[in-house]
């Protein structure tokens, strides 16, 4: 072998036993003497370690010996009477098997009964073990031929099986999804309505990288709690932080603020597929000033299970639907208020009426996520084709002409290559490549 055989050395410190009926304890030192013979070896064969020779003060130890052990080839059980007292002794074997480690359980000064009795104690007496009556200095070479070849066959059968065991581990690891890259236009279609063409987009990559869209629907839980701000992966916590301003040195949580104000006299729960404004911080926060967006729409389309402490999305697809559609009906709530809505005395609200003075307070473009999907939630295969049912039936609904006709171009966010493909793919059987985009 190439690479020195790394054996780990289990031992118990003190070892007890009876002699002419009077209990005897003593220093188990024989640990200490296999050390140094497998360290000594002229041939380099062997990296031993054993606990009392490097744990150096200040080091943990319970930590030290489990770190050796997953990095060790072999565990050699030295075995004298009362080993199977130590409960350290049997937790290294335990972990020794449960990594694929082989254990070479070696005696001394046992009889064979007594190591029998030992090895079974210790639940090891389906393993071949040797006893020996060579640890001792002058022995080396002679404990050294004894112990040579049950140690190479160990250590080769440790690599298999780690071999096999990561093998399976590798086959079984589920590959983090691809990120798509940053493209809120990376597919375009015409989305026909009872007014004329909509703009149909695919956004690709995060979602938090988009510019210039009015809208961003937020997929929040039906007690309108976002998200909170460090759990980066949430869509909602990215909208909650970016939304978030400082004034005159305070933090303040402006859109969670505002969606409590909107809420003031509710209660919650509110329904599936409830849709709740907010403004998208006003003109101080991040999702404002970078991202140029106006207005957060918060869709009920999380069930939160108290009792369970864990939240469900809603999944059928007449929810699906009825989510997008409440998300259009809102927008065009808000089209009639020229996007004047948020709390009065705030910024927000004073930017909203600068902006429907200077004649800019209608919402052309809006963005949804995959409604649905997320933990236990739908594939994006299921989901697609209720969000875009719901953008038809909308906008060719007589009754919603108002919004048809303000309404630009509308994007769905796809943050994986595969959710691209997969909404593209069903978007190309559906609709008509936008021409010239």
């Amino acid at each position: 072998m190439s690479d020195p055989m790394r054996v780990f050395i289990c031992y118990k410190k003190m070892l007890s036993y009876r002699q002419d009926g009077q209990p005897i304890v003593q220093k188990n030192t024989e640990a200490e003497i296999f050390h140094y013979l497998l360290a000594n070896d002229t041939r380099q064969i062997y990296k031993p370690w054993v606990d009392n020779a490097r744990v150096a003060p200040g080091m943990q130890w319970e930590t030290e010996i489990y770190s050796q052990l997953l990095d060790s080839d072999v565990l050699v059980a030295l075995i004298g009477p009362g080993t199977w007292e130590s409960e350290w002794v049997r937790r290294e074997i335990a972990l020794a098997k449960a990594l694929k480690v082989s254990v070479v359980p070696v005696g001394f000064d046992l009889s064979d009964t007594q190591m029998l009795e030992e090895a079974k104690a210790l639940s090891i007496s389906d393993l071949q073990w040797l006893i020996t009556k060579n640890i001792r200095l002058s022995q080396g070479a002679a404990l050294l031929a004894e112990v040579d070849d049950p140690l190479r066959l160990a250590v080769a059968a440790t690599r298999q099986r780690q071999r096999i065991m990561f093998d399976e581990l590798q086959r079984r690891r589920v590959p983090k999804p691809e990120k798509a890259p940053d493209n809120q236009r990376a597919k375009s279609f015409d989305l026909i309505s009872q007014s004329g063409r909509v703009a149909l987009h695919v956004a690709s990559g995060d979602i938090a990288k988009i510019r210039g869209i009015d809208v961003i629907v937020n997929s929040e839980n039906n007690y309108m709690q976002m998200a909170r701000f460090f759990e980066s992966n949430a869509v909602s916590a990215v909208l909650r932080r970016e939304g978030a301003r400082v004034k005159d040195g305070h933090y303040q949580d402006t859109i969670q603020q505002e969606l409590d104000w909107q809420l003031r006299e509710r209660g919650r729960p509110v329904q599936a597929s409830e849709v709740f404004a907010t403004s998208a911080g006003g003109p101080y926060s991040n999702l404002a000033r970078d991202n140029k967006a106006r207005v957060i729409l918060h869709v009920a389309a999380v069930q939160a299970v108290e009792a369970e402490g864990k939240v469900t999305p809603f999944k059928q697809p007449y929810q699906i639907e009825a989510s997008v559609r409440g998300a259009l009906a809102k927008m065009a709530d808000l089209n009639k208020l020229d996007g004047v809505f948020s709390p009065p005395d705030t910024d927000q609200r004073a930017e909203q009426e600068r902006l429907a003075r200077d004649g800019k307070g209608q919402l052309s473009s809006i963005i949804f996520p995959l409604l649905g999907t997320g933990q236990g939630g739908a594939a994006t295969s299921e989901v697609i084709t209720p969000i875009l049912d719901g953008l038809v039936s909308y906008l060719s609904d007589a009754e919603n002409l108002a919004l048809a006709e303000t309404l630009q171009d509308v994007y769905i966010s796809a943050y994986t290559q595969d959710d691209v493909n997969i909404v593209t793919a069903v978007l190309e059987r559906k609709l008509t490549p936008a021409a010239g985009l």
